[in-house]
């Protein structure tokens, strides 16, 4: 049966920019970004190497992942810090790779835990305001970390630094850098201007540019959340297992908030016998890259449904400008690109027609399979994607 995902709808999504410079000029930068959306949270982990260039860069990595890798395995997020910081506290008596670091992980009712470690303060912005977000000090063994616990509210944002920023025009402009303060105030005076919240990264780093002359004090990361209610798009593919279901699949179908996509002959044939209304030819042709295209009332896109998949699949990661017009692909494409949120609702009873050789010959790949490949494609886009099967 569907369940309610309100991880999905109903629920904040936070988007995430950057805007980075190197200390070098084709050197490899040593700070790193590392992100991951799940159905309960979106975690952001920005980490700062020692040093510059490749040796940097690798501390940064190995950071970021460590860190990420504990919090997938269960760790609190103050546990895996606390044994990250522990390494750290050995690479300043050994040669070990070592980083600077801050995370932050926000569910998505907006509540927000962030720790950091030898890194600038984040700021918080909300319309004309921005706030240096408050910080706690406490000690994890020998190492003291910063500990912020906040709400992000719809339309919020939240600035991550790396202290290439702050730091930014140290010795030439100012005596001690640009600072967190300089940076606060910079945004304030950005937001009373009305200015697009997502041009700040890109501003603030001019500005940094500005301070610091031709060569950079240091890399300099500047990284946006975003908190905003999110676009969700709901795809219906393939009729339940037990076809005692099907009204009540439809009608939870039609009630979730969102645009709507049913993908498949037989589903769109259910979805209007059980809604009372009448299935109407949109778009039929002979030539194999136009799937049919159907109407119904209350339903964004229908199409058909194995070959649709699979070569919405194929052209997910094209420049839209070159999609097609008119085409059910195409409008699939489109829709999911903009959504922030995809849920994909899976019916897996047996389509005979589908063990047919010939979807075999041309490289067609059955309902189950094409799914996940359209989830990790999206996932890999930055969306939240979530998949239920009927």
């Amino acid at each position: 049966m569907i369940k309610t995902n309100q991880a999905s709808h109903n629920k904040r999504y936070v988007g995430i920019s950057v805007a980075q410079i190197n200390k070098s000029s084709g050197a490899v930068c040593g700070d790193y970004l590392l992100s991951e959306r799940s159905e309960e949270a979106t975690t952001v982990i920005l980490c700062d190497g020692i040093g510059s260039g490749i040796k940097a860069h690798i501390a940064a990595v190995m950071c970021a992942n460590r860190i990420m890798e504990l919090l997938r395995l269960g760790f609190s997020l103050r546990q895996a810090c606390e044994r990250v910081v522990a390494t750290m506290h050995e690479a300043r008596t050994r040669d070990i790779p070592f980083s600077a670091f801050c995370v932050c992980r926000m569910l998505n009712d907006g509540q927000a835990a962030m720790i950091s470690y030898e890194m600038p303060a984040a700021v918080i912005a909300e319309q004309s305001a921005a706030s240096l977000v408050e910080r706690r000090f406490i000690t994890l063994g020998s190492e003291v970390i910063a500990e912020s616990h906040f709400h992000l509210h719809t339309r919020s944002c939240l600035f991550l630094f790396s202290d290439g920023v702050t730091q930014a025009g140290m010795g030439r402009v100012f005596k001690f850098g640009w600072q967190e303060e300089g940076v606060v105030g910079f945004i304030r005076s950005a937001c009373a201007r009305c200015m697009h919240t997502e041009d700040m990264p890109g501003m603030i780093i001019d500005k940094v540019r500005q301070y610091s002359g031709p060569t950079y004090g240091d890399d300099s990361t500047v990284v946006l959340l975003r908190c905003r209610r999110a676009k969700t798009v709901h795809i219906l593919t393939g009729p339940p297992a037990d076809r005692q279901f099907d009204r009540k699949v439809i009608e939870r179908f039609m009630r979730l908030p969102g645009s709507k996509i049913i993908c498949g002959s037989t589903t769109a044939d259910i979805a209007a016998r059980c809604l009372g209304i009448q299935v109407k030819n949109k778009q039929i042709s002979d030539a194999y890259y136009k799937p049919p295209q159907y109407e119904i009332s209350g339903i964004d896109l229908v199409t058909e449904g194995v070959l649709t998949l699979n070569q919405a699949c194929n052209i997910l990661g094209v420049d839209p400008d070159s999609y097609e017009e008119d085409s059910c692909v195409s409008g699939f494409c489109t829709l999911v690109r903009s959504a922030d949120a995809i849920n994909m609702i899976v019916g897996t009873a047996v389509n005979s027609g589908h063990r047919n050789i010939i979807f075999r010959q041309m490289g067609v790949l059955p309902r189950p399979v094409i799914v996940q490949r359209i989830a990790e494609k999206l996932k890999e886009m930055g969306k939240l994607v979530t998949v239920e099967y009927l």
